[in-house]
């Protein structure tokens, strides 16, 4: 093998007075280059963006939500939260909440017009709620935001979404009508429940879904305006959210009138989805790689056209076609394993400094490349995660292994007659 490994290498350089082949040999070694380190820089983002988003599910939703099976109410949450903490020691805060689907309306103007927009509503007890999600931190105006203020829901107040509010024209002190599909009474007479309220506060949660359907209010308005005694459900936050499926068990399991629904079981269709995302970005990057594989076949062509002689020789005093069908693989592996190291420190090192990049690219054109308004975020995310990294080497490596075939086997054929007649 020493033999074959050392022939490859000398082939690579070419002959000194034509360079042309080394040439594309350095071609073919960017081309894996470059598709590695896009590969690398692409899959670390998505991975940033999946963490950051997973971490700002993690903290505005509930990690667990227990409900009853038929979606009755409880008519005592206490009795409810204390069991569940007796029985899950994992649980560090619970907050019993009602769900109120309703239609926010804002007063009609001097010209008659009014605003109407959907809202999913959601009752809580503000002390509680503060245990479990991060409803409180949202209202907090940070540097860099330029929404997020005033106080939580008190009697017959509501926190928005910016987003919604942004709909609505809605600020602090704004006044809004919540009504519900709730009926009163059973005449046909009746009208869907109405009430007045008064927005506390803007709530940014750095989530579109968040900030663009959802407002929250005081537990007891939620039990008026749905005329319910009880409440529809306990969210509870535990000390490592990627337990909850463990506490779920256990509580469907000691409270069979309950169930509970998981963090992730909630946003199951959106991690499925940027699961996906991520593999297809994967697969279509892939061919970045793949057209570089098809430059390494068209140079290893090219370099046993140049060597038909030096293979005529190399077969005439003895050596396999075996030995040469090895040699032009290695030689095509080379290539490859040179183009993917270079291109996993090229990767490695954009990822960890993109950032850097990003601003010195939008300081040269005069444009915001990342606008933390639009993404929620202040900073491009980035998470190298060493088993993607893996995946591409060991990818970038296959393409490169499979380029070499047919090259290879072309020259393992090479009758040392016809390679040597004319020469």
């Amino acid at each position: 093998m020493r033999f074959e490994a050392f022939i490859a290498g000398r082939y690579l350089r070419g002959k000194r007075k034509n360079r042309f082949v080394s040439l594309i040999t350095l071609i073919s070694v960017a081309g894996v280059s470059v598709g590695v380190m896009a590969l690398i820089v692409v899959m670390s983002v998505m991975t940033g963006f999946d963490n950051e988003l997973r971490a700002a599910i993690i903290g505005n939703r509930a990690h667990l939500t227990v409900m009853k099976w038929d979606r009755g109410e409880i008519l005592d949450p206490g009795t409810l939260e204390a069991e569940i903490r007796a029985l899950c020691p994992e649980v560090e805060g619970t907050s019993p909440f009602i769900e109120v689907l309703s239609l926010l309306k804002t007063l009609r103007r001097a010209d008659g017009s009014q605003i109407i927009e959907f809202a999913y509503v959601i009752g809580v007890d503000p002390e509680k709620a503060s245990e479990v999600t991060q409803l409180e931190q949202n209202l907090t105006r940070e540097e860099g935001r330029t929404h997020g203020a005033g106080e939580l829901p008190e009697d017959k107040e509501i926190v928005l979404g910016y987003i919604l509010a942004t709909k609505l024209g809605a600020y602090i002190d704004t006044p809004l009508i919540i009504m519900t599909p709730q009926i009163r009474g059973g005449t046909y007479t009746s009208r869907p429940t109405e009430m007045l309220v008064t927005v506390s506060g803007i709530s940014q949660a750095k989530m579109h879904e968040f900030d663009t359907v959802y407002g929250f209010i005081n537990l007891d308005t939620a039990k008026r305006i749905t005329g319910n005694e009880g409440v529809d459900g306990i969210q509870l936050r535990l000390d490592d959210p990627f337990n909850a499926q463990q506490v779920a068990e256990r509580i469907k399991t000691h409270l069979p009138h309950y169930t509970a629904v998981t963090w992730y079981e909630s946003q199951q269709a959106f991690f499925d989805a940027l699961k996906t995302e991520k593999a297809v970005m994967f697969i279509i990057l892939l061919f970045i790689i793949l057209v570089a594989a098809f430059n390494i076949t068209s140079t290893l062509i090219m370099v046993v056209m140049e060597k038909r002689r030096d293979i005529g020789i190399l077969r005439t005093i003895g050596v396999s076609s075996g030995s040469v069908l090895r040699l032009f693989m290695l030689e095509g592996l080379y290539i490859g394993v040179s183009g993917t190291l270079v291109g996993l420190v090229l990767g490695i090192t954009l990822a960890h400094n993109l950032n850097a990049v990003a601003n010195f690219v939008a300081g040269l054109l005069g444009v915001n490349l990342f606008d933390s308004q639009i993404y929620y975020f202040d900073r491009i995310p980035v998470a190298i995660q060493y088993m993607d990294v893996m995946w591409v080497t060991i990818c970038a490596i296959i393409l490169t292994f499979l380029s070499t075939i047919y090259p290879a086997w072309s020259a393992s054929r090479l009758d040392p007659v016809d390679a040597l007649r004319y020469e």
